[in-house]
């Protein structure tokens, strides 16, 4: 008998064992993801992309279609079950912000680089050429995928593949970075478009050298900083210090304007509409402080307490209007 309890954790594979390696046609692409090639040219011709501005950033998001976000999830799975470098911190099950942060706990030194713009700076040809010269697949299969993967030639900013293929449409690059940390006893890792650098021999000039390499590779750095070991270093998002990772001010700065802004109200349709942000917040920020896991558990009994509420209200009401 087959256990229904908890999934057996996948086991990672290498990159010529992935369902995506090898495939030499389109008809074959199509049987082995199990869709129709027509609607896999449909889609790779209308994407339907829903292109609109970050309400916080300003940034132009470009996000697929309902069916096209479906297959880049279902391509996403597979690429996620390869064999990554211990260094990648995204698009990876098991990692996270937090895994990547963690990695650069001391009292150290560290360098930050960014990429400028990364999605917008990897090609379609770029896409082609991984799936025809490292997945091993026929040209016309390469050409297809990377036409269902980008959008106006490179990758769309909200598409759920786009962080793994960025990964491998410079994987070269980051190795090198890898590379160079390792030569000067240095701890380095990557987050989608951050890189982090660590170590007591963390110095400018080896920003330097990754700055360099970053350029050759025809990208662009952009907000790098060097961190002395006295000073507080933030890690996509995290405090790191010598003694583990901290929730920075400007997140309990929200986290408390949230709080204070649910007590001050007292319309409860306004109530159940601040309560998920808050509640949300809470729960992300208990997996840095543990202070946080209570509050997060109060508001959400809080928020469960308060629908209920409103709920019965509301059949009362709607029992009144009909017996009226």
């Amino acid at each position: 008998m087959v256990s229904q309890g908890k999934q057996t954790k996948q086991p990672r594979i290498p990159i010529d064992r992935c369902h995506l390696y090898g495939i030499r046609s389109p008809h074959a692409l199509a049987k082995r993801l199990g869709w129709e090639l027509n609607k896999l040219d449909s889609l790779a011709a209308f994407g339907g992309y829903r292109v609109y501005k970050h309400k916080d950033t300003g940034r132009e998001i470009q996000e697929p279609g309902a069916a096209l976000q479906s297959l880049h999830r279902q391509l996403h799975r597979y690429l996620a079950r390869i064999e990554v470098p211990a260094y990648l911190h995204s698009a990876v099950k098991g990692r996270s912000y937090l895994s990547n942060a963690r990695a650069h706990v001391s009292d150290g030194k560290l360098l930050k680089i960014d990429i400028a713009k990364f999605y917008q700076s990897v090609p379609q040809h770029k896409v082609m050429h991984f799936f025809r010269d490292v997945l091993s697949c026929a040209p016309d299969v390469a050409g297809l995928l990377a036409n269902l993967i980008c959008y106006r030639g490179v990758l769309a900013t909200g598409s759920s593949i786009s962080p793994i293929i960025s990964y491998y449409a410079y994987k070269s690059l980051f190795d090198s970075l890898s590379g160079l940390a390792a030569q000067h006893g240095l701890v380095m890792t990557c987050y989608v478009d951050d890189i982090t650098i660590s170590g007591p021999g963390a110095s400018r000039a080896v920003l330097h050298e990754a700055r360099s390499a970053i350029f050759k590779a025809g990208l662009r750095a952009h907000k790098d900083r060097s961190f002395t070991g006295d000073t507080v270093k933030i890690v996509t998002g995290v405090v790191v210090g010598p003694d583990g990772i901290a929730l920075p001010f400007s997140r309990w700065q929200k986290i408390s304007h949230a709080t204070r802004e649910i007590a001050a109200c007292s319309d409860d349709a306004e109530k159940l509409r601040l309560y998920p942000k808050l509640v949300s917040r809470l729960y992300e920020a208990a997996q840095i402080d543990a202070r946080c896991r209570s509050r997060a558990e109060f508001h959400h009994g809080q928020w469960r307490d308060l629908k209920r509420r409103v709920g019965s209200g509301a059949l009362v009401a709607a029992a009144v209007d009909k017996a009226a």
